[in-house]
């Protein structure tokens, strides 16, 4: 594969991968007013949720970079999506605030990964002079995932409910996953690269 092109499919899996993460972000806010009627939760209650979401998060980003080191940028990117596919479909399942509190710890997980994955990714794969536009195509993409999450999840449980929303955002999920797994190949580490 000639370079601009590799480039281009790297920062494009990279860009889906961290839209996706962002999209996860807001798995729980838009579906707080049914989530609140349904489980008689309060302003205090739900809102805890996104506090373990960003706790789990920031303690576990700073985890991810070893587990990067250790097993590949590729493997821990996919195993953050995954954590949101099963965050996504315990949402569905839920019956009431703890379960709820266990899909905020599991999106928070997934989310913890992408920063020390995708930079690792990009720094390895994308050649020096596209770099820039590496980066900033990450961040427009997560940008974009946080403009979807609310249309999307919303226009959803408006219609079908939240527990169908949920499923919908796990068909996210399970694309990126799909997707990520297809294309393995060019996100895995080159040759040489350390692992612990």
């Amino acid at each position: 594969m000639t370079a601009p092109r590799h480039d281009l499919e790297t920062i494009s899996l990279v860009g889906f991968a961290h839209g996706v993460s962002h999209f996860f972000h807001l798995l729980l806010p838009p579906l707080f007013p049914w989530l609140m009627k349904d489980f008689a939760l309060s302003f205090t209650g739900i809102g805890a949720t996104m506090t373990i979401f960003f706790v789990v998060s920031a303690i576990g980003q700073a985890l991810a970079g070893f587990l990067v080191d250790r097993y590949g940028a590729a493997r821990v990117l996919g195993a953050g999506i995954g954590c949101f596919l099963l965050a996504a479909l315990l949402l569905s399942l839920a019956d009431g605030y703890l379960g709820v509190s266990v899909v905020a710890a599991l999106a928070g997980l997934g989310n913890s990964v992408f920063h020390p994955a995708d930079f690792t990714v990009l720094n390895r794969h994308v050649s020096q002079p596209r770099l820039g536009h590496a980066f900033s195509i990450h961040g427009l993409s997560g940008n974009l995932g946080w403009a979807l999450a609310p249309v999307f999840l919303t226009a959803i449980a408006a219609t079908a409910g939240w527990r169908a929303a949920a499923l919908g955002a796990a068909s996210v999920a399970l694309f990126a996953l799909t997707l990520l797994l297809w294309r393995r190949r060019t996100l895995a580490d080159p040759p040489g690269s350390l692992h612990a």
